[in-house]
Protein backbone atom coordinates (compact mmCIF):
# COMPACT_ATOMS: atom_id res chain seq x y z
CA UNK A 1 0.00 0.00 0.00
CA UNK A 2 1.22 3.48 -0.88
CA UNK A 3 1.79 6.22 1.65
CA UNK A 4 -1.24 8.32 2.47
CA UNK A 5 -1.19 11.99 1.56
CA UNK A 6 -0.17 14.26 4.42
CA UNK A 7 -3.06 16.67 5.03
CA UNK A 8 -0.84 19.42 6.45
CA UNK A 9 1.36 19.25 3.33
CA UNK A 10 -1.75 19.37 1.15
CA UNK A 11 -2.94 22.59 2.77
CA UNK A 12 0.57 24.02 2.45
CA UNK A 13 0.54 23.11 -1.26
CA UNK A 14 -2.81 24.82 -1.87
CA UNK A 15 -1.81 27.88 0.13
CA UNK A 16 1.44 28.11 -1.86
CA UNK A 17 -0.37 27.83 -5.20
CA UNK A 18 -2.90 30.51 -4.26
CA UNK A 19 -0.33 32.92 -2.83
CA UNK A 20 1.91 32.46 -5.89
CA UNK A 21 -0.93 33.61 -8.15
CA UNK A 22 -0.61 37.33 -8.88
CA UNK A 23 -4.39 37.87 -9.03
CA UNK A 24 -5.04 36.26 -5.65
CA UNK A 25 -2.01 37.88 -4.00
CA UNK A 26 -3.06 41.32 -5.23
CA UNK A 27 -6.41 40.93 -3.48
CA UNK A 28 -5.46 39.20 -0.20
CA UNK A 29 -1.67 39.34 0.16
CA UNK A 30 -0.75 36.36 2.30
CA UNK A 31 -4.15 35.91 3.96
CA UNK A 32 -4.87 32.37 2.75
CA UNK A 33 -5.65 30.16 5.74
CA UNK A 34 -6.20 26.43 6.28
CA UNK A 35 -9.05 26.83 8.77
CA UNK A 36 -11.69 29.26 9.99
CA UNK A 37 -10.82 31.49 12.92
CA UNK A 38 -12.47 30.71 16.23
CA UNK A 39 -12.62 34.37 17.24
CA UNK A 40 -13.77 35.92 13.99
CA UNK A 41 -14.34 39.35 15.51
CA UNK A 42 -10.90 39.46 17.07
CA UNK A 43 -8.91 42.58 16.32
CA UNK A 44 -6.15 40.50 14.72
CA UNK A 45 -8.40 39.15 11.93
CA UNK A 46 -7.88 41.12 8.72
CA UNK A 47 -10.06 40.98 5.63
CA UNK A 48 -10.16 40.09 2.79
CA UNK A 49 -9.07 36.47 3.16
CA UNK A 50 -9.38 32.99 1.70
CA UNK A 51 -10.12 29.89 3.78
CA UNK A 52 -9.46 26.37 2.51
CA UNK A 53 -11.48 23.81 4.46
CA UNK A 54 -11.27 20.06 3.86
CA UNK A 55 -14.55 18.12 4.23
CA UNK A 56 -13.82 14.47 3.56
CA UNK A 57 -12.26 12.23 0.99
CA UNK A 58 -11.45 8.73 -0.10
CA UNK A 59 -8.40 6.62 -0.83
CA UNK A 60 -7.98 4.91 -4.18
CA UNK A 61 -6.86 1.33 -4.81
CA UNK A 62 -3.67 0.42 -2.95
CA UNK A 63 -3.55 3.91 -1.42
CA UNK A 64 -1.89 5.29 -4.56
CA UNK A 65 -4.06 8.41 -4.77
CA UNK A 66 -6.60 10.24 -2.68
CA UNK A 67 -9.64 12.31 -3.42
CA UNK A 68 -10.19 15.21 -1.03
CA UNK A 69 -13.30 17.39 -1.05
CA UNK A 70 -12.46 20.99 -0.23
CA UNK A 71 -14.59 24.06 0.41
CA UNK A 72 -12.99 27.33 -0.57
CA UNK A 73 -14.33 30.49 1.07
CA UNK A 74 -13.53 33.98 -0.19
CA UNK A 75 -14.34 36.64 2.42
CA UNK A 76 -14.42 40.40 1.97
CA UNK A 77 -16.00 43.34 3.73
CA UNK A 78 -16.04 45.80 0.80
CA UNK A 79 -18.94 44.30 -1.16
CA UNK A 80 -20.47 41.11 -2.49
CA UNK A 81 -18.87 41.97 -5.83
CA UNK A 82 -15.42 42.06 -4.24
CA UNK A 83 -15.96 38.63 -2.65
CA UNK A 84 -16.96 37.31 -6.10
CA UNK A 85 -13.86 38.88 -7.66
CA UNK A 86 -11.68 37.19 -5.03
CA UNK A 87 -13.38 33.83 -5.56
CA UNK A 88 -12.91 34.17 -9.33
CA UNK A 89 -9.20 34.82 -8.87
CA UNK A 90 -8.93 31.68 -6.74
CA UNK A 91 -10.95 29.73 -9.29
CA UNK A 92 -8.61 30.79 -12.09
CA UNK A 93 -5.58 29.77 -10.02
CA UNK A 94 -6.98 26.33 -9.12
CA UNK A 95 -9.37 25.14 -11.84
CA UNK A 96 -7.82 22.19 -13.71
CA UNK A 97 -4.48 23.23 -12.28
CA UNK A 98 -1.53 20.94 -11.73
CA UNK A 99 -0.72 21.29 -8.05
CA UNK A 100 3.01 20.85 -7.52
CA UNK A 101 5.62 22.90 -5.69
CA UNK A 102 9.28 22.18 -5.00
CA UNK A 103 9.84 20.95 -1.46
CA UNK A 104 6.25 19.78 -0.87
CA UNK A 105 5.78 15.97 -0.96
CA UNK A 106 2.24 16.10 -2.41
CA UNK A 107 1.11 16.68 -5.99
CA UNK A 108 -2.11 16.41 -7.98
CA UNK A 109 -4.80 18.47 -9.61
CA UNK A 110 -7.93 20.40 -8.69
CA UNK A 111 -11.41 20.77 -10.23
CA UNK A 112 -14.36 22.85 -9.03
CA UNK A 113 -17.26 20.45 -8.40
CA UNK A 114 -19.99 22.76 -7.04
CA UNK A 115 -20.43 26.32 -8.30
CA UNK A 116 -20.24 28.97 -5.61
CA UNK A 117 -22.82 30.06 -3.09
CA UNK A 118 -22.65 33.70 -2.08
CA UNK A 119 -24.03 35.68 0.81
CA UNK A 120 -23.48 37.70 3.97
CA UNK A 121 -22.11 36.08 7.14
CA UNK A 122 -23.47 38.01 10.10
CA UNK A 123 -21.11 36.27 12.54
CA UNK A 124 -18.01 37.71 10.86
CA UNK A 125 -19.81 40.67 9.29
CA UNK A 126 -18.39 39.96 5.85
CA UNK A 127 -19.55 38.91 2.41
CA UNK A 128 -18.55 35.41 1.38
CA UNK A 129 -18.44 33.19 -1.66
CA UNK A 130 -18.12 29.45 -1.05
CA UNK A 131 -17.32 26.88 -3.74
CA UNK A 132 -16.43 23.21 -3.57
CA UNK A 133 -13.46 21.51 -5.23
CA UNK A 134 -12.23 17.98 -5.71
CA UNK A 135 -8.51 17.41 -5.25
CA UNK A 136 -6.92 14.27 -6.69
CA UNK A 137 -3.58 13.87 -4.92
CA UNK A 138 -0.68 11.54 -4.42
CA UNK A 139 2.54 11.59 -2.44
CA UNK A 140 5.77 12.18 -4.32
CA UNK A 141 9.46 11.99 -3.60
CA UNK A 142 11.24 15.30 -3.07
Amino acid sequence: MGRLVNIESTKLLLRSVLMADAGVAALVGNRVWGAHFQDSDGKTVTYPMVIIDFRAGSVGPNGVYELIIMDLYAYGRKSAGFALELYQACYEALQNATLRKDGIPVAGYCVESIRPLEGWNENVRAYFVQGQYQLRLSTREI
